[in-house]
């Protein structure tokens, strides 16, 4: 029966993968040689060294000689904005999107034409909504195939700033707007409704680019009048890849990990925050700041079940992405966990909410979904040995490898090499905190 499973260990997880997408992108507004450390091994991000490749940046891996992939750090030799050459074929994004979000915020200043293009899951999400924005400020956009989503060609134009104020709390838009703004005439200011990732920001001020924080909240940049200087740093560990650790370690009773490094800044910071108000012990230890972000060691211990409790819509741009497994601390709470306000969820890898819903529901468990959200009936014992589907998602994928722990018995998970779209030893890592512990 896999519920006698404890997990135990110490155990530091990839660099975070919002965070290392940056750092590439952003080396573009430099002319000059950076360094990236910890960089994130996830596919998503080999996805933006890749195009970026393909606009004139050059990538050298140096390895440090541990044989771990935190342990790698990044050379990128950059050209500068005034330096970026166009693509001679379609810039593909695979299934990230952050890259193809990003990278157009970053092509709607420059002065040609760039194809991009990613993976099926990819071109059923939504980019208007980040190309609308960019076409107000001047860009030229033409979609391939259905309006509003990938493959679409942007033509970069002289850029006019202006100000946006977002209806959804969208990390990604933010960022590529402000790219645009600073190679925008005038200034571009962008004002989100709710806390929401504020990597963006925070590199900017690490990095020195240009930046100030208006009255009404919203940030705001002018055109780059040069290119930043060189830099250096180190990504944290990323706590959405953490959260399955957390969560799994939560909710089986005798676990004791450590997570090392995890980045907790605002803004990130859901599942520490859900976990506690379900009344999880979790501890923050070592406490400080590296290349701008906060960082800590995590200390979860699995005791009690874990209580009810209520993710709200102005909680969920905290940690969207960890939603699929604090669904699994739902399922074995003494209540019930509701999620309002997480539509967002239907236009990711996979429509998420869906998947979440029939997945426990398949496992034994009690879900009601919602068009923003669902609700689930917590219990102490779930029964499992279903078949769990993940639709090629990384987070269902991974989310399913925990939950076969939880429950009474094992899942048939459709795959798990999804899993690599973000964290490529996932399944290791997890064995390693459960082995010997049967």
């Amino acid at each position: 029966m896999a519920a006698k499973i404890r997990l135990k260990g110490v155990l530091t997880v990839p660099g975070d993968k919002s965070i290392s997408h940056r750092a590439l992108i952003f080396s573009a507004l430099t002319k000059g040689t950076n360094k990236i450390h910890q960089l994130s091994p996830a596919e998503d991000c080999q996805s933006s060294i890749q195009c970026l490749s393909k606009l004139g940046l050059q990538f050298a891996r140096i390895a440090n000689g541990q044989g771990s992939s935190e342990s790698t750090s990044w050379q990128v030799l950059s050209p500068g904005l005034d330096g970026l050459k166009a693509p001679e074929n379609t810039l593909y994004a695979g299934n990230s999107g952050t890259t193809i979000r990003l990278l157009s915020g970053l092509l709607a200043g420059q002065e040609f034409e760039s194809r991009l293009d990613g993976d099926n899951s990819l071109r059923s999400r939504p980019m208007a909504r980040v190309l609308d924005h960019l076409k107000s400020m001047g860009a030229s956009v033409t979609f391939q195939a259905l309006d509003g989503r990938a493959p679409f060609t942007i033509t970069g134009k002289k850029l006019r700033g202006r100000h946006f104020d977002l209806s959804v709390a969208s990390a990604q838009v933010e960022t590529a707007l402000l790219l645009a703004g600073l190679q925008a005439e005038g200034e571009t200011s962008v004002k989100l409704p709710s806390l929401a990732r504020d990597h963006t920001v925070r590199m900017f001020k690490y990095l020195g680019v240009p930046f100030s924080k208006k009255a009404d909240g919203s940030n705001s940049v002018t055109k780059l009048a040069k290119p930043i200087s060189e830099f250096e740093i180190t990504v944290p560990s990323d706590i959405s890849s953490a959260a399955f650790f957390m969560v799994g370690a939560a909710c089986l009773p005798g676990s004791e990990i450590l997570l090392r490094n995890v980045c907790v800044s605002p803004g990130r910071a859901l599942v520490i925050e859900v976990l506690k108000q379900m009344g999880a012990n979790i501890s923050l230890l070592n406490e400080r700041e590296a290349s701008g972000e906060a960082i800590a060691d995590i200390k979860v211990v699995g005791s009690e079940r874990l209580g009810g409790t209520t993710i709200t819509p102005e909680q969920v741009a905290q940690g969207v992405d960890e939603i699929p497994i604090l669904a699994l601390a739902g399922a074995c709470c003494s209540g019930i966990l509701t999620v309002k306000g997480a539509s967002e969820l239907r236009h990711k890898e996979s429509d998420r909410l869906a998947l979440i819903t029939k997945n426990f529901q398949a496992a034994g468990c009690t879900v009601e979904e919602f068009e923003d959200g669902f609700s689930i009936h917590g219990s102490r014992s779930i029964e499992g040995g279903s078949r769990w589907l993940t639709q090629l998602d990384h987070r269902l994928a991974m989310t399913g490898q925990v939950a076969s722990l939880v429950f009474n018995n094992a899942l048939e998970i459709e795959e798990t090499a999804s899993a690599a779209v973000s964290y490529p030893g996932f399944t290791d890592d997890l064995l390693a905190l459960a082995s010997d512990h049967e």
